[in-house]
């Protein structure tokens, strides 16, 4: 087994790896779009939640 990254030829093990590299991320962003896809107000809820930081960014004078 070999696969070509950037044109250059892996061969035996390294290629392995890279597939199942590919493979896993794939198989996680797939998941993570499904998952918004499935519930939009989730994210929207999400998006609105202050962020544990603000704190830190308030100006008082």
């Amino acid at each position: 087994m070999s696969v070509s990254i950037g044109g250059v030829q892996i061969p035996g093990v390294i290629a392995r790896i890279v597939e199942d590299n590919k493979q896993i991320a794939e198989q996680a962003l797939n998941e993570i779009i499904n998952k918004h896809k499935d519930d939009p107000a989730r994210i929207v809820k999400e998006i609105q939640q202050p962020s544990p930081f603000s704190q830190f960014l308030d100006i008082k004078i």
